[in-house]
């Protein structure tokens, strides 16, 4: 199958853009993974849809928001469901996800004060973990979240656990 040409543009560090880079890797769909350092953003911001990134390139049109870019890649390589009740399944666990991803970027980049940071993560370990990974644990159908098959959500808690709260020394 072809392919449209892709370059996806982010930071040089995993982040926002890991889980996309995860997809087309898995896929085996090539890419070009532009990582930029912070002059290259400033200069390239006032150019971006919304003045973030990660952005895609497909075909030559520049595309924002990293969920909708991930959810892309992961339709065009066969890792999200066809199935309306499946694709709920996922985008339930999906939104879980980034709900637990968000309060811990609050904490890691939004919380400077020690103490507070302290109490946020005490909760966000005694509560938002299990709360989310009990609920996606539950959604399980067997060797990956929706049987033998690997899908986009498989790939998300993996980076999330690994890129974010493993690099980040949270106890999962």
């Amino acid at each position: 199958m072809s392919h449209p040409q892709i370059k996806l543009t982010y930071f040089n560090g995993t982040g926002r853009a890991e889980l996309t880079r995860l997809l087309l890797v898995a896929s085996g769909i090539q890419f070009d993974d532009e990582r930029l350092q912070g002059p290259e953003f400033a200069a390239l911001k006032p150019q971006l849809p919304l003045g973030q990134l990660p952005v895609v390139t497909v075909d030559g049109t520049v595309f924002p928001q990293s969920m909708a870019i991930a959810r892309y890649a992961a339709r065009l390589g066969g890792l999200y469901p066809t199935d309306a009740l499946q694709t709920l399944k996922v985008e339930a666990a999906l939104e879980s996800l980034v709900d637990a991803i968000n309060v811990f970027i609050d904490i890691k980049f939004r919380t400077p004060d020690e103490a507070a940071k302290a109490e946020k993560t005490k909760k966000f370990v005694d509560t938002t973990l299990p709360a989310v990974f009990g609920y996606i644990e539950k959604q399980f159908a067997g060797k990956h979240f929706l049987g033998d098959k690997i899908a986009i959500v498989d790939l998300s808690l993996f980076d999330f656990v690994t890129n974010g709260l493993t690099a980040a020394s949270i106890p999962c």
